[in-house]
């Protein structure tokens, strides 16, 4: 006949069987209970010169009535996936960057569209370039909008991680692809708004 187990010898049990269980996770890997590396994304900045773009018509006129299109780069959405092995500290980073890009038609635009030029740059901590990419985005003003706001097709860097290169090592970066002209325009904007 089998005596039932009293409190002090279940308690008792139950005490050996959850000792027994946590020595065995610190002596094997259990995968079920890992939980993957997580890093945050890099940091990213949007170039104060480059944040803005104003496409004039052609010709000498550069006043408001000649401006076909005007853009501007506020944030930088980031989604960041790390694949790092927890043995060697080492792996990747997925990063999809989708800057978000206003956008406004001028009187001059006879279209209602125009195409805006961007670019995406991830650098190191010294701003070496690590990787570039010149993109574009098509905006349509149809339907009597004047303005826009847009999400670009998202642009996915993968950049390694090892022990000594962490995700705080790289940087982000997003601005317009300016002509000499629109990058002049851009700072002497700048310089009368501080003035």
């Amino acid at each position: 006949m089998k005596r039932p187990l009293s409190g002090n010898m279940l308690t008792g049990v139950i005490l050996t069987c959850a000792a027994l269980l946590l020595s065995a996770c610190e002596n094997t890997s259990l995968p079920f209970l890992e939980k993957p590396l997580v890093l945050q994304c890099p940091d990213y900045y949007v170039l104060e010169d480059a944040a803005t773009i104003t496409q004039f018509r052609d010709g000498p006129g550069r006043d408001i009535i000649d401006v076909v299109a005007r853009g501007q780069i506020g944030e930088i959405q980031l989604g960041c996936v790390t694949d790092v092995d927890r043995e060697t500290d080492s792996g990747k980073m997925l990063i999809d960057i989708t800057p978000i890009i206003a956008a406004e038609m001028g009187p001059a635009n006879s279209t209602q569209s125009t195409v805006l030029p961007y670019f995406v740059v991830v650098t190191d901590p010294k701003k070496n370039i690590l990787y570039r990419e010149p993109l574009k985005v098509d905006v349509s003003f149809q339907g009597n909008k004047t303005q826009v706001i847009l999400l670009p097709q998202t642009t996915t860097v993968e950049i390694p991680i090892t022990p000594e290169i962490r995700n705080h090592y790289y940087r982000i970066y997003a601005g317009f692809e300016l002509t000499e002209e629109q990058a002049a325009y851009n700072r002497k904007a700048i310089q009368d708004r501080l003035r």
